[in-house]
Formats: C-alpha cells, sequence, structure tokens
C-alpha cells in the first residue's frame, strides 16, 4: 500500500489500486469506535450522454437515479435490511457528476463491507424490478416538483446551462424516467459500474491490513468486466443573455434564487479544490453573517435567516446559487447584482476581514475532523488525486488574499448570471 501521510494532523491515508482497477483508501483514526465507508461510482446525472466503443449513446434524463434506486432492491430481499441487521446506518446519493454508497457502523465492519460491495458490484434487474421502479421514483419526483426551494434551484441551474443535461432535474421528471428500459438499465451499469471507475474510502475505527486484507478477498471472488472504451460527451451550450424567470406556486413569501455560470477555465487536482476555496471564501466575505452586506441586507429586513449561497465545482462547470426568502424580491435582486459587481474593486481591501474568514474557516475544519462522517464526506478521489480534509486545510491556511482576488475576477468577469422568482399570483413583485 502506498503512504500518504499529514504529519501536521498526526494521520495517515493508505492508498492501493487493486488487480481489478478498484482504488482504496483507508484512514485510521485513532479512539473512534465507528467506521464509515463510503463506495464511489464516477457517475451522475450528466452522463446521460456517451461514446462506448464508438458508437454515440443517449439515456433518459434521471437514470443514474433510477439506478442508484434500483441496486438495492434485489431478487428475494432488501439491502436496507441486511444493513439493519447489523446495526449500520446506510444511505446512498446521487449528484451531477457522482454516485454514492455509505455505511456506518460500530461493529461488524467485515461483514457490512461485504454487503457494500456486493450489492453495487452484484447488479438484479428484472424487467418487473425495472417497472416497480418508476412508480416509487415517479412519487419521489412529484415531492420535489412540489418543493419550492427544490423547483427554485434546479429551475436556476437550467436557466444557466439550457437545453443541457443541466437542464434536467438529477432524478429526471416522470416522463423520461417513463421511457427508461431494462436494456437502459443494464447497458448504464456495464458502462460506469465498473471497479476503475469506482473509489472505495473507509475511515474510523480499522487496521489498514485487515481491512485491505478483506477488501482484495471479496474483490477476488468476482470476475473483472472486458475493457471497454468510454468518452463521456457533456455539451454545454451558451446560456441567453440575462432572464428572469417567474414561477408561480403556493408559497407564503416569494423566493428569489440569483444563478451565477463560470466560464473561466478551471484548474484540475488540488489547483481546481485551491480555486473552489477561493471562490468560497470570496461569497463568505461578502454574503456570510460576518460580511457588512449581509448585515446591511438584515437591518434593512430584506433577507433572514433562510437566505444562504453554494458554489458547485464539478467535473466540466461550476456555478454559485444564491436564495432567500424575501417580502422584498425586486429590491433583493438588484441589492445583490450590486454586490457580486463591486466585488472586485472592494476585495482587496479586506484583509482583516479575510483573516478572520480564514480563522473560522479553520475551526469549521478542526471540529470535522473529528467526526468520520465529515471526513469521508469531504474526501474526493475522482479529481486525479485523492483529496482529503487535511489537504483542504493545508490549502485555505496558504490562500492568500491576492489568490482570492485572482480567482474573483476569473469567475465573475466572465460569468453569466440569471434570476428565478417564485411567488403567489396575488402577491406584488416589488
Amino acid at each position: 500500500m502506498e503512504l500518504i501521510d499529514y504529519p501536521n494532523y498526526n494521520e495517515k491515508l493508505f492508498v492501493q489500486t487493486l488487480s481489478n482497477g478498484l482504488t482504496v483508501y483507508l484512514q485510521p483514526k485513532a479512539g473512534f469506535n465507528k467506521t464509515t465507508a463510503v463506495l464511489g461510482v464516477n457517475y451522475g446525472s450528466v452522463d446521460s450522454q456517451f461514446m462506448l466503443n464508438g458508437e454515440k449513446v443517449v439515456q433518459p434524463a434521471g437514470i443514474a437515479h433510477f439506478l442508484e434506486h434500483k441496486m438495492f432492491d434485489k431478487k428475494d430481499y432488501d439491502v436496507f435490511e441486511l444493513f439493519n441487521k447489523t446495526g449500520a446506518r446506510s444511505n446512498a446519493f446521487t449528484s451531477f457528476t457522482k454516485t454514492n454508497y455509505l455505511f456506518s457502523t460500530a461493529e461488524s465492519v467485515k461483514e457490512n463491507l461485504d454487503i457494500l460491495l456486493d450489492f453495487v458490484q452484484i447488479p438484479y434487474f428484472t424487467q418487473a424490478k425495472v417497472q416497480r421502479e418508476k412508480g416509487i421514483i415517479d412519487q419521489e419526483i412529484n415531492m420535489y416538483q412540489n418543493d419550492p426551494d427544490n423547483q427554485a434551484y434546479f429551475k436556476t441551474i437550467a436557466s444557466l446551462y439550457p437545453n443541457s443535461v443541466l437542464a434536467n432535474d438529477i432524478a429526471g421528471d416522470i416522463q423520461t424516467v417513463d421511457k427508461i428500459t431494462l436494456e437502459d438499465v443494464e447497458l448504464a451499469y456495464r458502462t460506469f459500474y465498473r471497479p476503475e471507475n469506482m473509489s472505495l474510502f473507509i475511515t474510523g475505527k480499522l487496521d489498514p491490513s485487515e481491512v485491505m486484507n478483506w477488501i482484495e478477498d471479496n474483490q477476488r471472488r468476482k470476475s473483472t468486466p472486458a475493457p471497454i472504451s468510454l468518452q463521456r460527451r457533456l455539451t454545454l451550450p451558451e446560456a441567453s443573455k440575462e432572464t428572469v424567470l417567474h414561477t408561480k406556486m403556493d408559497v407564503s413569501r416569494p423566493k428569489i434564487t440569483l444563478g451565477l455560470r463560470g466560464s473561466d477555465q478551471v484548474p484540475t487536482g488540488r489547483d481546481g479544490l485551491k480555486y473552489e476555496i477561493a471562490i468560497s471564501v470570496m461569497f463568505d466575505l461578502f454574503l456570510s453573517e460576518n460580511s457588512v452586506e449581509y448585515d446591511k441586507l438584515y437591518h434593512d429586513e430584506i433577507i433572514d435567516d433562510t437566505f444562504s449561497w453554494e458554489f458547485e465545482n464539478e467535473r466540466g462547470f461550476h456555478f454559485a446559487v444564491i436564495n432567500g426568502d424575501t417580502d422584498k424580491p425586486l429590491e433583493l435582486i438588484n441589492r445583490l447584482k450590486q454586490i457580486i459587481a463591486d466585488i472586485p474593486t472592494k476585495i482587496g481591501h479586506l484583509q482583516t476581514e479575510f483573516q478572520l474568514q480564514k480563522n473560522e474557516l479553520f475551526g469549521n475544519y478542526i471540529e470535522m475532523m473529528d467526526s468520520e462522517e465529515a471526513i469521508s464526506g469531504q474526501f474526493d478521489g475522482f479529481i486525479g488525486e485523492p483529496v482529503t480534509i487535511y489537504d483542504e486545510v493545508e490549502i485555505l491556511k496558504s490562500l492568500t488574499l491576492e489568490d482570492v482576488f485572482e480567482a474573483a475576477h476569473s469567475f465573475l468577469d466572465q460569468a453569466t448570471v440569471q434570476e428565478v422568482m417564485i411567488q403567489n399570483s396575488d402577491q406584488p413583485k416589488g
């Protein structure tokens, strides 16, 4: 096993790529009583179009999320029941670019690890099971469509990336899910659920040599799929000039969302992570509760505790979403646009605020280091080199205000802006 040492934190990461292509990351945590494992697949909602062995494939929107659901439903048992019998907590989720399966347990680690690897790597698909799953996911989609926050978020992204796979909800919609066939599911699985397209991260109470032996024994029992030629096809047409999308829903107060689509080139690996952290610090300096701008908006009763922002830096795209409930939607949008326009000229004068924000973020990271769930949630094995929470802290420590200034200019100078407003029909727009 390769050893990556983090002497500043007295932590070690053990790494090994098995003969079948699966890469395993093990991080023992002294004094921890639980173990958390995450089996990640480098496959998400944007991967519905690809070239397989030279042939173009287009699959229905929502198939990655559909496949995640299907993995738990076996011939004569439910996977959640197996985890429950061992006392483990299990879950799974699909994002734009990844699908993760995980468990956390205080006992029976080997048994739970076998359950995790086996249910993901030994599929059971039938026509009847596929049809049954459609009804279950339709209910989930209906729930999402009746959620104003969910609608505001995904309508914003659809405005930023029109006529693309990103314009679809991660779960798809009822029409696209209805188009999914058994053949679609089997093809998606064969294409993406391959050992070389997966990573396994385990942290907490563990012996690296022992756990690696368990994993190798498990993988030896399975055949390695034949090689394929895969090319992902992510086409993102330019967004139209700024538009305002008004949507009517039953909400107590208007909801506004401002989206910013990045058009600059983001580096890969840890340099890309540095960019991501720099942009996050930028938004913190102007939109967090510690900022002057936030305080003014709050004092003027334009925002409240629903106000938030997030920045997504994914494989092939990056964007920011700012949102909140407000009684003054137009004023909030105009004020936010002015704040964003002022960032490049103001940010260079915030050295004191920058240092305070770094200190606060550093404290948050130190707190997360005491949670194996947080440690596993921060891990990324799909950006060309493994990135841990300790790498993030070291990047944060070395980050300068000049770094943030440069990232802010790179992102904001070329960003496309779109806005979404959700309100009742009888609510004023001002």
